[in-house]
């Protein structure tokens, strides 16, 4: 897969784009977000099978999302520090392997373990993945950024179109087999291994993480607007399978389309905003998205339940992942630019608050769910994402951004 890629000097920069190094690192992060995407559609069958309520089920997604936080933060200060290239192979195969003990297990607890070491690999992997992207992106860290992060959206849409036929072929249990292809891919990541340490030796000679000065206020008002926006998408992939389920009363097949056409559009929203974020203030790309978000899901919560409609339900499930995409790599691009002096613990704070802080909130959707009825739970996740749009109003410019911009005008 990179036996075509450049060969990197020790002295050498990186000039422009290592467009194989970034296709490397997007299967990779495909195959490790597929496991959240995976969690979501296994929902319905826990609830039917297992005889779980929706908040205990929604509590497996916090278990998975748990120790997000603070594996990130430690994981983002240690790859700052020292090379720790080899936690992304073993995230894939890890993360793989929680996923399917949830669906080995024959007791809650034994679950929940399962889901905290899938959440666990996958809080592991982000911090030194993010940070390659920014190496092998170049100068284009925006439009490099959304190619990674719309590996996450592939996965994730990808994860309840394999996971549906194997559990309805095989049961819960089917899942283990997605084991399999998670050991390929971190076989393929061990051969490449000493690429990528050389690729980071190269980038901190250089010194092209380290031009400014650390601006926390701004990346304090960032991390809000990433909270709440992680919040939306969260509870938008853990409940539009059992949304579409109970509210537009289709089968299992389709109830996994629908969650599919939200993460596929999901993948095109997010590398339209990468090009977005090159052209015009990342920030504003933020609030167009977030906007949009909280349109298409007060749209999908009113449709659902006024017209019972899959076709109209799966077309506004898309718009709401491309709406929501757009802001997905930006404000990864955006934290790094606030933190210029520690893109690791920027990654890793980034995308370990937003997975904490949306598992946490899991249960609470699950309880409107219980208690009010699904619409309820989008029409709340229609708000968090309105609280977003807001908030990201204040966020203010990153002084690398206003440079950038400057030399453009």
């Amino acid at each position: 897969m990179t036996a075509s890629a450049p060969s990197l000097g020790p002295a050498a920069a990186i000039p422009s784009t290592d467009r194989a190094g970034l296709r490397l690192l997007t299967v990779a992060h495909a195959f490790t977000d597929l496991n959240q995407g995976v969690l979501p559609v296994m929902i319905p069958f826990l609830v039917t099978q297992r005889h779980l309520t929706l908040t205990v089920a929604a509590t497996l997604v916090l278990a998975s999302n748990l120790l997000g936080s603070i594996v990130q933060l430690a994981f983002g200060h240690l790859s700052d520090r020292y090379a720790t290239a080899w936690v992304i192979p073993a995230a894939v195969v890890v993360a793989a392997t929680g996923t399917a003990l949830v669906g080995l297990a024959p007791t809650l607890p034994l679950m929940l373990a399962g889901a905290m070491l899938m959440g666990f690999a996958v809080a592991a992997f982000h911090p030194e993945g993010s940070r390659f992207s920014n190496y092998f992106a170049g100068r284009k860290r925006s439009a490099g950024m959304s190619v990674f992060t719309v590996g996450g959206f592939i996965g994730f849409a990808a994860g309840p179109v394999l996971a549906t036929p194997l559990i309805l072929a095989f049961g819960l249990r089917g899942v283990a087999l997605l084991v399999i292809p998670a050991g390929v891919v971190s076989a393929l990541l061990l051969r490449e291994l000493p690429r990528f340490n050389q690729v980071r030796a190269t980038a901190h000679r250089a010194s092209r993480e380290r031009p400014g000065d650390n601006d926390w206020r701004g990346f304090s008002i960032m991390s809000v607007v990433v909270a709440l926006r992680s919040t939306t998408f969260l509870a938008a992939i853990t409940f539009t399978p059992i949304f579409v389920l109970r509210v537009v009363h289709v089968n299992a097949f389709l109830q996994s389309f629908t969650l599919f056409a939200l993460l596929a559009g999901g993948a095109i929203g997010t590398i339209s905003g990468g090009l977005l974020g090159e052209r015009i203030d990342r920030r504003r790309v933020v609030s167009i998205g977030m906007l949009l978000t909280a349109i298409f899901g007060a749209a999908i919560a009113i449709t659902g339940a006024a017209f019972h409609l899959i076709a109209v339900t799966a077309i506004l499930a898309a718009l709401f992942g491309v709406s929501l995409g757009l802001s997905a790599g930006v404000l990864v691009v955006l934290g790094q630019e606030y933190l210029p002096k520690s893109i690791g613990i920027a990654s890793g704070m980034t995308l370990g608050l937003a997975n904490t802080v949306g598992g946490i909130a899991a249960p609470a959707f699950g309880r409107i769910g219980d208690e009010h009825g699904l619409v309820s739970v989008f029409a709340t996740i229609a708000i968090f994402a309105a609280l977003a749009m807001v908030g990201s109003l204040f966020m203010p410019k990153p002084a690398s951004l206003a440079n950038t911009l400057s030399s453009r005008a």
